[in-house]
């Protein structure tokens, strides 16, 4: 793979932007100048107001979900459906500031596995800054996603997905549904640029690399998606 050399600085905007148009150009440049703490912060910041609009919606279809389980006593006290309301709302706020950050720590640490056994030795907090890079394509989902869930009834708030769950009906939970839901276009097209700033930075093949990657998230996707199967079959 041939990379056009450029010497000059990008700056946050420009790098942020050519993710998306050129990202080759962002692993060169942070290959020289590996920052990622100003990325990370506008993208969490990013990710939490696109969470924002959504969240008395969430509120409101989790105390929904308890109400149509089986009757619990211990969930049938007004402070109990408060509870989960509340705790809805935090773990999404939680959730979508850590999103990016835990994203980046997984993928990069994944990436120094391949690096110690191929390609030019990378320090972790370089592969670390390619990955939060990585991560927009996940925040064009997220807004997608707010989009879609500002124009979606909170009963049916359980389809607000960028996923190939969206083909099957809403609270289907077998293997194949699970699976689907964990095939996010967006989620890959993350991993892509993941696995092609790694292999610029270790200097090694794209394709290598891409493919180590996409087998360390199929195995994930296979593992968990048969797990959350076995589990909703057990609870019906």
């Amino acid at each position: 793979m041939e990379l056009e050399l450029n010497t000059d600085t990008l700056s946050l905007g420009q790098r942020l932007s050519r993710i998306f148009t050129s990202p080759s150009s962002v692993f060169v440049e942070l290959e020289r100048n590996h920052a990622w703490f100003g990325a990370l912060l506008v993208i969490s910041c990013i990710n939490l107001v696109a969470a924002l609009p959504l969240l008395s919606k969430i509120r409101e279809f989790s105390i929904m979900q308890l109400q149509q389980m089986p009757d619990n006593p211990a969930l049938s006290s007004p402070e109990a459906i408060n509870m989960v309301g509340t705790t809805a709302v935090i773990g999404t706020i939680v959730g979508a500031l850590l999103a990016p950050l835990l994203f980046a720590l997984i993928v990069a640490l994944l990436l120094k596995l391949y690096n110690a056994f191929a390609g030019d030795k990378v320090q972790y907090r370089k592969l670390f800054s390619v990955c939060v890079y990585a991560y927009l394509p996940l925040l064009l989902s997220s807004l997608i996603g707010l989009v879609i869930g500002l124009t979606t009834p909170v009963e049916s708030f359980s389809n607000v997905s960028t996923s190939l769950n969206l083909l099957f009906p809403p609270d289907t939970y077998t293997f194949p549904a699970m699976l689907a839901a964990r095939i996010d276009p967006f989620m890959l097209w993350s991993l892509y640029l993941a696995a092609l700033g790694g292999a610029i930075l270790i200097k090694s093949e794209v394709k290598k690399v891409g493919v180590y990657v996409f087998l360390v998230w199929l195995i994930y996707a296979l593992g968990t998606s048969y797990y959350g199967a076995l589990k909703m079959s057990t609870m019906v």
